[in-house]
């Protein structure tokens, strides 16, 4: 069974996300913030990540970058809950980082039957991650490959569910997807990883 955590200080979205989640067939835990987070994922590794960005004291970038970067936590997939569109700037700073961005209101139904996609899209990176390293590929264009592919979801998942909203501004992703296309090659990653989700 799939282990969701939920970073939210806000009890009733912890509440609503945690019966979502057990309907779906997910094993939850919840926590208010991000100390609470950390303290967790010394002792534990959820498969998903849903962190909200509006916390005090530690808010929500603060705790993203200390999980990427704590080891054991680093590559576990995060997706970012925020109340405000993210701008191309949060896009290109963050967005490597992160599965996705989820605007509030959130339709918590929809999110949470999208989480099994997202975990297993997640563990297919990793398994063609770990079959090319045993090669001679260079870390670093691993790294880059990985980095630009999240991007890449990110944008493309934002830009589908806010296409009819006039603020929504477009982001530059064209020599960002041919950097994407030519480390795909050379690293010889399977094609399916380059898939749009359709669930998006």
């Amino acid at each position: 069974m799939d282990t969701v955590l939920i970073v939210d200080d806000e009890p009733a979205i912890r509440e609503i996300f945690t019966v979502y989640l057990e309907m779906g067939g997910y094993k939850s835990h919840a926590v208010t913030g991000g100390m609470e987070c950390l303290e967790l994922l010394k002792t534990q590794k959820p498969d998903l990540i849903l962190l909200d960005l509006m916390m005090e004291p530690m808010d929500g970038w603060e705790t993203l970058f200390a999980i990427r970067h704590y080891t054991p936590s680093s590559q576990i997939p995060v997706i970012i809950i925020t109340g405000k569109p993210p701008t191309p700037e949060d896009i290109l700073q963050y967005g490597g980082l992160i599965e996705d961005f989820i605007v509030k209101p959130v339709d918590f139904k929809m999110i949470a039957e999208s989480f099994h996609r997202i975990i297993e899209k997640d563990r297919e990176l990793g398994h063609e991650i770990d079959r090319i390293k045993s090669g001679e590929q260079d870390p670093e264009l691993l790294s880059e490959y990985t980095r630009l592919l999240r991007l890449v979801r990110v944008a493309n998942n934002l830009e589908k569910r806010l296409k009819d909203r006039q603020s929504a501004d477009r982001i530059p992703l064209k020599k960002l997807e041919e950097r994407l296309q030519w480390l795909h090659k050379k690293l010889g990653f399977p094609d399916r990883l380059l898939e749009l989700d359709e669930g998006g």
